[in-house]
């Protein structure tokens, strides 16, 4: 019974592991095409106006922002056109820093190019969203970019943007992002994860759901479709919540450009950057539970209701199946080959044909590998590359920091509460400069996904416990592949005696890691279930509200 269970997951983990390598030769064709009709030149230049939003919190990028619209105004080409708004919120005044910013905006127009800088106080701010729906509406121009605060774009990326808006047809072009400063070795592995996300994950995902999304820096959308939605300021990840609805209620088309580049700073610290991390977790589950009754009837077509599904609701299963690929089935299928080299099959070996299914895991896994060096080899930078390699290297790590997080996500998701809100300091920003905005604390302590008294949807309260017992799975998982670890002793090619020569190895019991997985999907739901009580003692019901989590 164990290791047919076991061999249950392991064949569906496999499954979407070949289905996500058939994705990413479709993604990897696209990106061929995309290379060989390479605009350059004339070709690439917007005469058309474009306009660039740039968010700000000031306490926190008051160090930074003057240098990024420096960047924005001198360094983006392409463009005839350009004019920069600067949307900031700061809870108190800070006239030196106010004062650089006006005349940085005095100095610009100027008669060297048909280049602007508006510079807009958004009096009782407490959120990027807010700053955002200020400065929409006075925007004239056909194109709006939107960059964080630290983002400096790679010169011709607003303009690469910008023609496949026009050759795709598309709403929001969303492109890639880039640590440009830090740490060396901190630069290097986020560069890795993000250049694997980007280039090679997030291309694949878009091949098998038929949509990308919009990620909030470096989305270049047309002014027309932007300006017909409102950011929402009660969100964690307003941009999610915006490309959601933008499909859900529009029909709006997004589209990756991982070509199109621009550099970021890294957070100040493993503190920062898990806070960071976790909010946009958290942002994720919100969205998810607030449209899950929705996207069925999304005015799109059905391959993207289909993805809209897989992207926010598989998010969890891919998450586990991650897990089981690299924590299990690789560590199996090389032991595996050792036995077969050295001999003999030890009692606690699983069987064959789970062993096979494990290599041919094992194999998929190496052709991943393999193709996202070679594509790390062809953007022509060895600090990449050798990111890369640590990024593999440390991937069993990572992923169990990736399932953590997650399920610290969901457990705070179905308390209902994210704690204070908190800004993400930057690094080389001094933390003297760093302040969280007044107000934005205790708004933050509402309840995540609404006010106690709201109630959950069906398809919300189905989704969340979907999310719970998959999550649990995951831990369950884990819990089993900690238990199940044995020692099996290998005689030299089988039958040397007195254990002359011969080899000790641990290996994972299959039979322990299914049964942990059952148990844990049981305790997901028990989760579950407290949550649900524990709203209903706050005076939350379970009736459909609109049809969905409000």
């Amino acid at each position: 019974m164990g290791w047919s269970l076991y061999y249950g997951i392991v064949l569906w983990s496999t499954l979407m592991q070949v289905l996500s390598l058939l994705a990413l030769c479709a993604a990897s064709w696209a990106a061929v095409m995309r290379s060989w009709r390479r605009p350059t030149g004339k070709e690439l230049q917007v005469s058309e106006p474009v306009a660039v939003i740039v968010p700000c919190y000031l306490p926190n990028e008051e160090p930074i922002i003057a240098g990024t619209l420096r960047h924005l105004l001198d360094h983006l080409t392409g463009v005839d056109d350009l004019t920069v708004y600067l949307a900031y919120n700061t809870p108190r005044d800070m006239p030196e820093a106010e004062a650089e910013l006006g005349a940085l905006a005095e100095e610009w127009p100027n008669e060297r190019s048909r280049r602007r800088l508006v510079v807009t106080r958004v009096e009782g701010s407490n959120s990027k969203a807010e700053n955002l729906n200020n400065v929409l509406p006075s925007i004239t121009a056909p194109y709006i970019a939107i960059y964080d605060a630290d983002h400096h774009p790679d010169p011709e990326s607003l303009a690469t943007s910008i023609r496949h808006l026009n050759v795709t047809g598309c709403d929001c072009v969303q492109g890639s992002t880039y640590i440009r400063e830090g740490c060396l070795l901190a630069r290097w592995l986020v560069c890795a994860e993000f250049f694997v996300n980007y280039f090679v994950i997030l291309p694949s995902m878009q091949a098998l759901s038929g949509t990308g999304f919009f990620g909030g820096a470096n989305g270049i959308w047309r002014a027309s479709s932007l300006k017909s939605l409102r950011f929402d300021e009660q969100a964690l990840t307003e941009d999610i919540d915006c490309f959601a609805r933008a499909i859900v209620q529009h029909g709006f088309r997004f589209e990756f450009l991982p070509e199109s580049c621009s550099g970021e700073l890294l957070p100040s610290g493993l503190r920062a950057l898990w806070k960071q991390r976790l909010r946009w977790a958290m942002g994720w589950d919100q969205v998810t539970l607030r449209h899950a009754s929705t996207f069925w009837g999304a005015k799109t077509s059905c391959r993207v209701r289909v993805g809209l599904i897989y992207i926010f609701f598989c998010r969890w299963l891919t998450q586990t199946c991650a897990f089981l690929i690299v924590a299990l089935n690789v560590q199996a299928a090389v032991q595996w080959r050792l036995g077969q080299t050295l001999g003999g099959t030890p009692e606690l070996d699983t069987p064959m044909l789970v062993s096979r299914l494990q290599v041919a895991s094992f194999c998929g896994y190496c052709v991943f590998i393999v193709f996202t060096l070679l594509r790390a080899l062809l953007r022509g930078s060895p600090g990449l590359v050798v990111g890369v390699v640590m990024y593999f290297g440390l991937m069993p790590v990572i992923v169990f920091c990736n399932s953590v997080l997650l399920m610290v996500s969901l457990c705070r998701v179905s308390t209902g509460y994210t704690g204070g809100w908190v800004v993400t300091s930057r690094a080389h920003v001094p933390p003297s400069s760093v302040a969280p905005p007044s107000s934005g604390a205790s708004a933050a302590r509402e309840p995540l996904l609404g006010r106690a008294s709201e109630q959950l949807g069906h398809m919300a309260i189905f989704v969340l416990a979907t999310a719970l017992s998959t999550s649990g799975a995951l831990a369950g998982a884990v819990v089993g592949a900690f238990l199940g670890q044995r020692t099996v002793v290998r005689p030299l090619w089988g039958w040397v005696p007195f254990g002359i020569g011969a080899t000790t190895t641990t290996v994972t019991d299959g039979r322990i890691v299914a049964w942990g997985m059952i148990v844990g999907v049981a305790l997901g739901l028990l989760v579950f279930c407290l949550a649900l009580e524990r709203r209903k003692q706050r005076g939350g019901g379970s009736a459909v509200v609109d049809g969905r989590l409000v």
